[in-house]
């Protein structure tokens, strides 16, 4: 029995790695709202204003603060799309609401801010555990998943993988462990081991707490960095609960970029070991590699006439960089421990 849970959690995390893995470059369900008067008065002017947002809301999305307002002003937005879809369209009596599906041109995107020195990501987190408890008459209940859904999982432009406990037994009891005085200092590691993961975000709306104080309490942890931070809701209405979730996925996915950027995981990385033909395969795999933008360090162990073998140092989860070579034509191996790289002839 003990087993068969192991290997559902595995499943499990395995289903969320596959959707952090997918591309960032496609955009679903984004919303744009405006006035029926407009969409009557000129459909089209409307269709391109919502193009012009929701590239800069993707810009903005894959860069931190300071470097979003570095980027130069785009004329061209066009060329930035590969394809451009609306999916639907919802209609009240004053506002009309446009629901889009976009993919963004990935080369196009990466020749633009690389050519304006710009950092940024271009890979989701990997599966992060999201516990978002309710306390109310000093009692301590997970939220309802329907309002997970709702609230996270449908939120575009957003980074992080996260995904809720699925409510075994373990879940449970890590429940009836939390403090209801002392919820700040619970210890949220002695869950995340139970689903194979290193990150988790921890949220408690206390709906006890006096409604002039800060009544929800939140703590993440990125790259093995912990932090937390207070909000005040003045009612714990399904209105005021959908703004804060709005500012707090802003919060977090930033925190996270700006963490990706400048504290990378120390362990991603990984020594290779690449075949050469001729010196001028040595210099062309080195270009590839540097040219990467999840590079952060490449040294030469060895190099022979026919052998070429290097450290690489990179941010970004260990997957998301071996499906980057495949852009570069590179296929990784590994065979009794040892890493090839190897072109996809």
């Amino acid at each position: 029995m003990h087993l068969f849970k192991i290997f559902l959690t595995m499943m499990f995390v395995m289903l969320f790695s596959v959707k952090a893995n997918s591309s960032i470059y496609i955009v679903d369900n984004y919303s744009f709202k405006t006035s029926l008067k407009k969409i009557k008065n000129n459909r089209n002017k409307v269709i391109e204003d919502i193009k012009k947002k929701s590239l800069n809301d993707f810009l903005k999305s894959i860069t931190i603060h300071s470097d979003y307002k570095n980027i130069k002003k785009i004329n061209n937005y066009q060329n930035y799309f590969k394809y451009f879809i609306v999916k639907d369209e919802l209609k009240t009596d004053k506002v009309y609401e446009v629901i889009c599906k976009i993919e963004f041109d990935k080369f196009k995107i990466d020749d633009l801010l690389k050519s304006q020195n710009i950092k940024y990501i271009n890979f989701k987190s990997d599966p992060v555990l999201t516990i978002v408890v309710e306390k109310k008459n000093n009692e301590i209940n997970y939220w309802l998943n329907d309002s997970f859904e709702k609230n996270w999982s449908k939120k575009s432009n957003n980074l992080i993988n996260a995904f809720p406990p699925n409510g075994d037994l373990t879940d449970i009891n890590f429940l009836k462990e939390i403090e209801l005085k002392s919820y700040q200092i619970t210890r949220v590691d002695r869950l995340t081991v139970n689903y194979g993961v290193r990150d988790f975000i921890f949220i408690v709306l206390d709906q006890d707490l006096d409604k002039e104080k800060e009544n929800v309490f939140v703590k993440y942890q990125f790259n093995e960095l912990k932090f937390s931070n207070k909000f005040k809701l003045k009612e714990f209405n399904q209105t005021n609960i959908d703004e804060l979730f709005d500012k707090l996925i802003i919060e977090l996915n930033n925190s996270w970029k700006e963490i990706q950027i400048l504290s990378p995981l120390k362990n991603n990385s990984f020594v290779f070991h690449y075949t050469l033909k001729k010196l001028s395969d040595y210099i062309e795999i080195k270009k590839i590699l540097e040219k990467n933008k999840n590079t952060i360090s490449l040294n030469d162990i060895e190099v022979t006439n026919s052998k070429y073998s290097g450290n690489l140092v990179f941010s970004g989860s260990k997957v998301n960089f071996i499906e980057s070579l495949a852009e570069f034509n590179l296929i990784v191996e590994n065979k009794n421990g040892n890493i090839n790289l190897k072109k996809n002839d």
